[in-house]
């Protein structure tokens, strides 16, 4: 293996898996791609269903944990990352989700130029291979991306968008077009029955001047009088001719660059770490969706996707996934969703997704959510025992004011950050949750689902004074799995920004972040898409080829087609 390159991307996820591939593509540069896990291969992380498996497995799993949350009750949260080539595309719901076109233009109006929504839909588009949506200005049937309506269309899932406009919520065909208000069915990072992972995406083919590196840890950056000329391993150091770029996720690119040197002085002294750059920006703005699980049994106990966690019926489920690529395992259990305004209609705080399946993750401790997650796929046992016979709908809060953290717990690098979510901090959060609460339950009572719910499990139909519902909310929430900001672009004028609109890091040359660790807040919806997107606009400004011609379909009144 040579021993230097011209870029060396650290971590083979969403982003760095996106951007190695592409900079390969459109350069003969010699590109090494450095993944901290394996090649992300397995009938677990192909088959949709299959991530019942994949979390909580040290094989495909980081497994974090928050600190004790004070807001909630003390309570640690798991936080599942995925490991190995794919990253969290390995594990997630596999909800494509591009984010609110009132996300990006915000960003733009921060001053950081090439992020509007006409910026980045051209790169959306680019990633994606959605044939499905043929003749709409808003999407392509050309990228690597491949997408598909959800599955699981079924009795309980029609139900719940029925009841969703009974309350008052309008239809909407397409979360990524015009709006993304109002209730309806996800577009899948499916196709074919099998997961559409960054990994299947963009690293599958051969490119001779990629060179892929698994299972080594990046451990620190090199840095040498305020540049970037290498990264660190276990027994080596390799050298950047050109550009280094993290892309460990919004946990880990923090860590990496505090172990480097870089980072809050007063944190990386404490540690005992030598000062490159006091950058105080580094793990300070961790954004993420809290979310607040509601579960309700059933009149009819077979509607319920826990009747798979039967080994009969499980067995029949495999077989057919296994030979035909059909059946439940080949849909995600995301397949419907609302969201839902609680003050702005174009910019809807509240996303409602709706699971056929109880999926317990609150808890005192980590590990419980872990073994919980571990039960879906590994306890196929009778229903009555551990499996719910019920339905869930998550309540996500989109734009939360709580702001958490990332700090290293020591400067050992195989040690885990210190990650604090700093979750339901404002109180504003507990509100808003409160609302939106009332608001499910309102949807619950409609007539479509008069023959299909039968109670409220959880939090309970005793739980009815504000008090109550603040309590519950406080014991119950957990994480929506979407951390970003930890190391965030900014203009020059924002004292907290890591880097500027370029994913250049502020300081230090040759060292840029391109994972959700660069967004410069929150957006509304999942973020693997966004992710995604991030690696495909990277790759044409750090080789300084023109941006794709921006393009916004809302300035039409009619879509093209």
């Amino acid at each position: 293996m040579p021993i230097n390159y011209d870029y060396i991307i650290a971590g083979g996820g969403s982003a760095g898996g996106t951007l190695a591939a592409k900079l390969a593509e459109k350069s003969d540069a010699k590109i090494l791609l450095i993944e901290g896990g394996g090649n992300g291969k397995s009938l677990f992380t192909e088959m949709p269903a299959g991530n019942g498996f994949i979390f909580g497995n040290p094989s495909y799993d980081w497994m974090f944990e928050s600190v004790p949350q004070n807001g909630l009750n003390g309570n640690k949260l798991y936080y599942p990352r995925g490991k190995g080539l794919g990253g969290s595309s390995l594990l997630n719901g596999m909800i494509y989700i591009r984010g609110n076109a009132i996300d990006f233009d915000r960003w733009r109006q921060k001053g950081l130029e090439g992020w509007s929504y006409a910026d980045v839909l051209p790169y959306f588009k680019q990633s994606s291979n959605a044939k499905h949506r043929k003749g709409s200005a808003f999407h392509s049937a050309n990228g690597p991306l491949k997408i598909s309506p959800a599955g699981n269309n079924d009795i309980i899932n029609k139900a719940f968008i029925d009841a969703c406009m009974q309350a008052g919520a309008e239809y909407n065909d397409d979360f990524n077009g015009i709006k993304q208000n109002g209730v309806g069915r996800y577009d899948s990072t499916i196709f074919g029955g099998i997961r559409s992972s960054s990994r299947k995406s963009y690293l599958d083919k051969k490119l001779k001047n990629l060179t892929i590196l698994k299972n080594e840890r990046v451990l620190k950056v090199i840095i040498e009088k305020s540049r970037a000329i290498g990264i660190q391993l276990k027994d080596r150091i390799i050298n950047a001719q050109k550009e280094i770029i993290l892309s460990l996720g919004a946990f880990a690119t923090p860590q990496c660059l505090m172990l480097s040197g870089i980072g809050p002085e007063k944190h990386l002294k404490y540690h005992g770490i030598d000062l490159k750059l006091d950058l105080p920006g580094v793990g300070s703005s961790l954004y993420d969706h809290p979310n607040f699980p509601v579960h309700f049994s059933l009149k009819n106990k077979n509607l319920s996707m826990s009747k798979y966690q039967r080994l009969d019926k499980a067995i029949i489920m495999g077989l057919e996934y296994i030979f035909f690529k059909k059946g439940p395992a080949a849909s995600s259990f995301w397949s419907t969703s609302l969201f839902h305004a609680l003050y702005n209609q174009e910019l809807p705080e509240i996303q409602i997704n709706f699971t056929p399946m109880v999926v317990k993750e609150e808890g005192k401790n980590a590990a419980f959510s872990i073994q919980n997650f571990l039960n879906l796929g590994k306890a196929v046992i009778a229903r009555g025992k551990s499996a719910i016979p019920g339905v869930q709908l998550d309540i996500n809060l989109q734009q939360p004011k709580s702001v958490g953290s990332i700090k290293l717990s020591s400067s050992n690098p195989y040690e885990k950050p210190l990650i604090d979510p700093n979750y339901l901090s404002d109180q504003r959060d507990i509100e808003d949750f409160t609302k939106a609460f009332k608001h499910l339950r309102f949807i619950t009572q409609q007539d479509a689902f008069k023959d299909i719910l039968s109670s409220e499990l959880s939090p309970g139909n005793n739980i009815k004074t504000d008090d109550e519902i603040h309590s519950a909310i406080r014991n119950l929430t957990t994480t929506g799995h979407h951390p970003v900001s930890t190391c965030r672009m900014g203009n020059d004028n924002d004292k907290g920004a890591v880097l500027d609109n370029n994913f250049k890091l502020r300081g230090i040359k040759n060292l840029r972040v391109v994972d959700a660790s660069a967004f410069p807040d929150q957006i509304n919806g999942n973020i693997n898409a966004a992710v995604i997107m991030m690696g495909e606009k990277a790759a044409d400004v750090i080789l300084d080829i023109p941006p794709l011609k921006r393009e916004d379909p809302r300035e039409t009144t009619i879509e093209k087609g």
